[in-house]
């Protein structure tokens, strides 16, 4: 399955959660690589929902008093590198967006600008 989607700026937040050690840690074990801190947020024309019977759990966890939620992973391929579509696991999460992660920063390896459409392939 490929989608198409417009490259855009996030809130900046992707970093501090990819980066907690709770997260990290699964994705590495769960996803093969530890990603780059960050995440790739990509609009979509259409809604996409994530199967959760194809996708990947990754559990939510206590870290200095705080919790945070989990979330569902797909692997995927953008521009030829591997990554996941992270989708949290909270409610109100537009279906319109996906966040991707990946072993490097996608928007530099790829020399991505918002605005930039790009093709994920799924699985």
């Amino acid at each position: 399955m490929r989608i198409r989607g417009k490259v855009a700026s996030g809130l900046g937040e992707g970093k501090y959660y990819i980066s907690r050690e709770g997260y990290s840690k699964q994705f590495s074990e769960k996803l093969g690589f530890t990603p780059s801190p960050g995440t790739l947020n990509l609009k979509l024309d259409e809604p996409f929902t994530l199967d959760d019977s194809e996708s990947i759990e990754i559990e939510g966890f206590s870290e200095e008093g705080r919790s945070f939620g989990g979330c569902r992973c797909l692997p995927a391929e953008i521009g030829g590198m591997k990554g996941a579509i992270v989708r949290p696991e909270r409610t109100g999460y537009p279906a319109t967006l996906i966040e991707i992660i990946a072993p490097v920063n996608l928007r530099e390896a790829l020399g991505l600008s918002d605005g930039d459409v790009v093709v994920v392939a799924i699985g």
